[in-house]
């Protein structure tokens, strides 16, 4: 969901204010919790078959990227002469509403807190709070050092979610010291390991971080897009940075092109197939990630394996691939492998899975 209904926002609305964005009303996101927790905890009888049972969820999600004004509202708000975060207090509630909402029909399900938008304003008072704020603010840190302020009601959730746009290839940094592009999520953990400890966070134990939106458009068919081999090496890389950065989960937005009704500026062609199903390269490298680097006199090779099996990883030379290195792997086991530098493009294979072939 993206907003509450209109009973259950709070009063006095702006007329600036996106309809469903107005300080929602967290007893009746609990509410909310509660009831989508009986529907699919996997025994709720299924309307169109009888004797059957809908099937049961193992993670929820309460909200969407609330820095943003477009989703949660005011961001900000003038107290005593200066601008203060509002937002993150707001989605708080929020939160923890949920999370009871949702555990107090079952007890293993995952909580996962709302994925932060990747950009905000820079100067306080904007619609856009920059999330590493945001979350920092949620967690109850008073500034960039991580300073702890009082906390009455710490952030209830099991998974801290992000999504990490680029305005560019993987490796560019957000320009703004509290965006968090791809390479950035440090400025999301940093603070979030500290909340751990200090009970800034519950219940008490490590949280997992998920990336749940990141992707580029291709061209074709946007023609403001990027090329689908740069789309198929990106994601790939992309995976490799998020995972390396401490990501658990990472979610490619989307599976398929929307068609562009009414533009291609107000539509997504972000899909690994094409609108009429025909996959694009980034299809096979989603299946099966794998990614060439060069570092010094050594060749880096990192993938996700699709099967267990025998790897083996491959060097094309004079027309042929020329097998470099072979382990055994679990099913979608991270692997690594080092080599001294050869010039040549890399691939890995296991059971009948072959990578899209990478260049350092």
């Amino acid at each position: 969901m993206t907003g509450a209904p209109r009973w259950a926002e709070g009063g006095n609305r702006p007329a600036q204010a996106a309809p469903g964005s107005w300080r929602p009303d967290p007893v009746a996101f609990g509410e909310l919790a509660r009831a989508l927790a009986r529907r699919y905890s996997g025994e709720y009888p299924d309307p169109n078959a009888p004797g059957s049972a809908l099937p049961g969820v193992h993670a929820y999600q309460g909200w969407n990227e609330p820095n943003l004004s477009l989703y949660l509202a005011p961001q900000w708000t003038r107290r005593h002469g200066r601008l203060e975060p509002a937002s993150p207090s707001l989605y708080r509630e929020l939160l923890n509403s949920f999370y009871r909402g949702i555990r107090s029909v079952t007890d293993d399900a995952l909580v996962v807190a709302a994925g932060t938008a990747p950009y905000g304003d820079p100067a306080p008072g904007g619609d856009r709070m920059p999330p590493a704020r945001f979350i920092r603010e949620l967690l109850c840190f008073r500034n960039a050092q991580l300073d702890a302020s009082r906390c009455a009601e710490p952030a209830r959730l099991d998974v801290l979610d992000h999504h990490p746009y680029s305005v560019g290839k993987p490796t560019r940094a957000a320009l703004n010291p509290d965006d968090v592009s791809i390479p950035d999520l440090a400025k999301l953990v940093r603070p979030l390991r500290r909340a751990e400890r200090l009970g800034h966070v519950l219940p008490a134990g490590p949280k997992e971080l998920w990336a749940t939106e990141v992707s580029w458009d291709t061209d074709p068919p946007d023609p403001d897009g990027i090329s689908l081999g740069r789309q198929a090496r990106w994601l790939a890389e992309t995976f490799r940075l998020l995972w390396r950065q401490g990501a658990s989960t990472v979610m490619w937005f989307r599976v398929g092109d929307e068609r562009p009704d009414p533009s291609y500026d107000t539509t997504y062609q972000s899909g690994t197939y094409f609108a009429d199903g025909r996959a694009k390269p980034s299809a096979r490298a989603f299946a099966f990630p794998f990614v060439a680097q060069q570092v010094g006199q050594r060749t880096r090779l990192w993938g996700v394996a699709p099967s267990a099996g025998r790897l083996v990883v491959e060097l094309r030379r004079h027309g042929t691939w020329h097998g470099v290195a072979s382990l055994r792997v679990r099913e979608r086991q991270v692997f690594q492998v080092s080599t001294r530098r050869r010039d040549g493009p890399y691939r890995a294979r296991v059971a009948s899975y072959v990578s899209l072939p990478d260049t350092p």
